[in-house]
């Protein structure tokens, strides 16, 4: 783990999402969870030293941000957005949930494979509290802000945490690594980039990727512009759908998040239909 700040602690160098722990004088706060057993019960492991587990925090309902909820059942208070329940635990591809986090596990975390437990024991912890636009959460010293910050899925949160100046985006942000625009409504995530813009941190914690500044929201904007103008181009010399997805890839400008470099087609294919029916929509 990297210790951000004397109290904010992330996992950046992991398959899956970026998983936080936030110390406090009354116990802590996990924001989303490792998919991987055996960092997520080393991270898990850490928090409990220093006092109970209060909190647990999904930004969204992708799987590589919930997996790990099982092993917080009824020992810590799950916080989520409202339309949460839209997307967690959702089927992935071909494999149902469950079946897709056993597969994960067997190739890249085989070692804690006899720790996950089977398909009936498998507790789908969903938030015990939602809410719709803002929630304020005070432990101990220190306050968490959580904003509903739609673009990436309808149910994408944000944890600011004014006392550290550090906030958490879910994946509105991927930094040194590819952007996935699967599940976004474009329109709602450049709003949420600019509302991002208006807090007063020194680091934010994307989705996946080494934590960045505020100066990374000017990247991150201007490849989601670049996505769009190369399909507007596609669409501007006739090319159909299929032609802009067999044209169009920005493989080059970056590597997959660590443990997936097997969906590499799968993300600029579906960016390409994303930004693609986005431009048609709107002609």
């Amino acid at each position: 783990m990297e210790m951000l700040t004397a109290n904010v602690y992330v996992e950046t160098k992991i398959r899956g999402c970026n998983p936080g722990i936030v110390l406090t004088s009354e116990g802590s706060v996990f924001i989303d969870t490792a998919q991987w057993i055996s960092t997520l019960l080393e991270m898990r492991n850490f928090a409990k030293e220093k006092g109970p587990i209060k909190f647990l925090i999904n930004t969204e309902g992708h799987i590589d941000h919930i997996f790990g909820n099982h092993w917080f059942a009824g020992e810590s208070i799950v916080i989520g957005h409202e339309k949460l329940n839209e997307l967690f635990w959702t089927v992935a591809g071909d494999l149902d949930c469950y079946d897709y986090s056993v597969d994960v596990i067997k190739r890249q975390d085989k070692d804690s494979l006899h720790l996950m437990p089977s398909r009936e024991d498998y507790i789908v912890n969903r938030p015990q509290i939602t809410f719709d636009n803002h929630l304020t959460l005070k432990l101990g010293a220190h306050t968490f802000e959580l904003y509903h910050t739609p673009g990436h899925s309808s149910s994408q949160l944000c944890v600011f945490i004014p006392e550290e100046r550090v906030a958490f985006t879910g994946d509105t942000l991927f930094s040194n690594c590819q952007t996935w625009l699967h599940s976004a409504d474009i329109d709602e995530l450049l709003k949420t980039l600019d509302f991002l813009e208006t807090l007063e941190v020194d680091w934010f914690v994307p989705g996946h990727g080494p934590v960045v500044g505020k100066e990374f929201l000017i990247e991150q904007r201007a490849l989601i512009y670049e996505w769009i103008a190369a399909v507007e181009k596609g669409i501007q010399i006739g090319w159909s759908l299929d032609d802009c997805i067999k044209n169009i890839s920005f493989e080059h400008l970056s590597p997959v998040d660590i443990g997936q470099d097997e969906m590499m087609e799968y993300i600029q294919r579906t960016n390409v239909v994303k930004c693609y029916n986005y431009l048609t929509k709107k002609q």
